[in-house]
């Protein structure tokens, strides 16, 4: 408590403040800046998808780092769909739909953002212009194809003994 009865907030040993309330029940907040994903290429997966036009048609997209040291990080991603009612041909969004059904998509087919949700893909994330988040490169997108785990133990051919004097005498 301050020296006007009021709560604060404190920091106790462990460094980690806590958030008290003054007499007036009001919260006691404390600011934090963006934590962003450093410019890379990255495995995603969909978490959430669903199609929004607040500035313009877009996908609201929650990806998650889904292999790698930064796996669990997520942030959430706008990509353009193009038209009000559907997905527009060569968007970001038609990649995104494309990578995460492993499939060239046909200009009239019905798309299901819900048939995005736990699927994977491939894309460059880079820091928004605005410092203020992280987003998908377009032209970066493509399928999620997992390496092929490779088999231990497996015994090499062998390979036969070649006498290098069967070779001496070929003309050159």
């Amino acid at each position: 408590m301050d020296l006007r009865g009021r709560t604060t907030i404190e920091t106790p040993p462990n460094g980690t403040p806590t958030i008290g309330k003054e007499d007036n029940g009001m919260a006691k907040l404390t600011t934090q800046g963006y934590e962003l994903l450093p410019q890379d290429r990255y495995v995603l997966e969909v978490v959430e998808a669903e199609p929004v036009n607040e500035y313009g048609p877009q996908l609201r997209l929650r990806l998650r780092v889904a292999e790698g040291e930064l796996e669990g990080f997520e942030f959430v991603d706008y990509p353009n769909r193009g038209c009000e009612d559907g997905v527009k041909v060569g968007t970001k969004a038609w990649d995104i739909f494309e990578a995460c059904l492993n499939t060239r998509l046909a200009p009239d087919k019905e798309l299901d953002t819900e048939d995005l949700v736990g699927k994977r893909f491939h894309a460059m994330v880079s820091v928004k212009k605005t410092g203020k988040g992280n987003r998908t490169e377009h032209g970066t997108i493509g399928p999620y194809r997992p390496k092929k785990a490779e088999p231990k133990d497996v015994p090499k051919a062998e390979e036969p003994e070649v006498d290098e004097g069967d070779f001496r005498n070929l003309p050159l």
